[in-house]
């Protein structure tokens, strides 16, 4: 997700000043219009929302075709060059004699009416000028993107080559499984390579692929707010060149719409979410998309003899449509996002526990079959030194964890940016939440279960120690040697590879 977002204030400041330009135009073209209708001799205006203050007597209509407030409304109607009460007195040039003249307050009205519209067309529009904060949802976008590529590189994490010690455990090409690690656990032959084990690359993938749905969920969250206000900004600005926009030649091509439809430009999320657990990782999403230029321009522009509405009540009908139609689309893109998180929420709810969070080693083992521990008929030549080994790399993986933990908590910062009109969180935001909160708890059952996978497994292989005489000296060598395997006591130094791993980081950052 790329591309700058505006912050809520600075949409908040240029919608504002958006509708403020289509005030000022609005209240031009319809005092224009009221000055010709004036010197017609009505004051019936098409689109006002009530009658005019002044219906013109016959006695004045002559008058009128010669006042110089009329004259101002059809000719000028800026606000700097508004004349004064005193500007007519209501002289008749063609009547020779004065008449009533109420065109001024009449003319007032039909600017007060502009600013209503002004107001009419700011609250009749999606709200989105308070929030959420795009930015905000970027970095959470960001912030899972990083993890998920961290679990999926074959770099090293930290002090640690990830993907070499996920490999070895999990019985890869370089790793120094076999049959009878399982033998001296105590427990039934294999059951820790088909246990906890087997579920050490499955519980990875699956959780590498839960990183790129967050991530894409996160972005696209951020997308239908930014192509909403897009298409906000555009309504306002396309209304207000209408008001002074010459009728098109009957052989003229339709203008390309600048607008962006949040529905059909963004990532279809649910359509890549099923069945992807354990299978294809779900791309990413698009190209974010960028706000068009407005060149506000408050100079008044020319008024075409040829309008493209001729007549403001089918202005005013068009606009209240395409209005319409920006909370239809909006609606839509929320339906598509909600759907697509509720269908990650199913996907989650359908997969193995064990392979979204690891096996649970301290559930009850299986009944050994007799055969594999250290007091079996079938001896096996067990090298405490490679158990050792495996009971680090158990470590080395709960610290990584324990890092990409801590960026995952972080995003909680982004909360109070998951939210859609009126920053009032929607069904597809709280299932968002809930989804992140479910893969932030499967880190920490994870990053918990490697912790004590090391421990048991250390303290197993103390144990066959123990029954082996052979082994006592292995294990204290193997012991010293590995990093961070300081013995235990008075003169333990602070800081060895256990005391790094936190399973409850710090959630920094303020709750919105």
């Amino acid at each position: 997700m790329t591309g700058k977002y505006l912050s809520g204030s600075e949409y908040a400041a240029s919608l504002s000043a958006a509708l403020n330009e289509y005030w000022q135009a609005l209240e031009r073209r319809w005092l224009h219009d009221a000055g010709r209708l004036l010197r017609g001799g009505t004051s019936q205006f098409p689109g006002a929302p009530e009658p005019a203050r002044w219906q013109v007597p016959v006695e004045s209509r002559g008058h009128l075709t010669t006042c110089p407030i009329v004259a101002w409304a059809v000719n000028d109607g800026t606000p700097a060059n508004r004349p004064q009460a005193d500007a007519c007195d209501g002289w008749s040039v063609p009547d020779a004699r004065y008449a009533e003249c109420r065109a001024l307050d009449v003319l007032t009205q039909v600017a007060d009416w502009a600013w209503r519209k002004r107001e009419q067309l700011s609250t009749g529009v999606p709200d989105l000028a308070g929030g959420p904060e795009l930015s905000s949802l970027e970095e959470a976008h960001q912030a899972f993107a990083s993890v998920d590529k961290q679990m999926r590189t074959e770099s090293s994490v930290g002090d640690h080559d990830f993907h070499l010690l996920i490999t070895r455990l999990s019985g890869g090409n370089e790793a120094p499984t076999r049959n009878w690690m399982t033998g001296w656990m105590g427990l039934a032959a294999n059951t820790l390579k088909d246990g906890f084990l087997a579920t050490v690359e499955p519980t990875r993938r699956n959780q590498a692929v839960l990183m790129k749905w967050l991530a894409n969920s996160y972005s696209f969250r951020a997308t239908t707010i930014h192509a909403a206000r897009n298409n906000i900004l555009h309504l306002v600005a396309s209304a207000t060149q209408g008001l002074t926009e010459a009728a098109p030649a009957s052989t003229e091509a339709p203008k390309e719409k600048l607008a962006v439809n949040a529905v059909s430009n963004v990532w279809n999320i649910a359509g890549t979410v099923v069945g992807a657990l354990g299978g294809k990782a779900p791309g990413s999403v698009g190209t974010a998309l960028t706000l068009i230029d407005f060149a506000l321009n408050v100079t008044a522009p020319p008024m075409n003899s040829n309008l493209k509405f001729p007549q403001l009540d089918a202005f005013f009908a068009q606009l209240d449509t395409e209005v319409r139609a920006l909370h239809s689309e909006l609606d839509k893109a929320e339906t598509e996002y909600r759907d697509a998180v509720k269908t990650i929420a199913q996907e989650i709810a359908r997969a193995d526990r064990k392979d979204l969070e690891l096996y649970d080693m301290t559930q009850p083992p299986a009944k050994s079959d007799g055969k594999g521990g250290p007091d079996g008929s079938q001896r096996f030549a067990v090298d405490v030194a490679i158990v050792l080994e495996l009971a680090e790399a158990c470590y080395g993986v709960a610290e990584v964890y324990s890092g990409l933990l801590g960026q995952l908590a972080k995003t909680s910062y982004a909360d109070g940016q998951l939210a859609g009109r009126g920053v009032t969180p929607t069904d597809g935001d709280n299932a968002l939440k809930e989804v992140r909160d479910d893969v932030e708890s499967f880190f920490q059952k994870t990053t918990a279960r490697y912790l004590a996978a090391g421990d048991r497994i250390k303290e197993a292989a103390q144990k066959y120690a123990r029954t082996d005489a052979d082994q006592k000296e292995r294990l204290g060598d193997s012991i010293g040697s590995l990093a961070g395997w300081d013995k235990e006591g008075p003169g333990k130094p602070e800081g060895t590879r256990r005391d790094r791993i936190d399973l409850d980081p710090d959630k920094e950052g303020a709750q919105n």
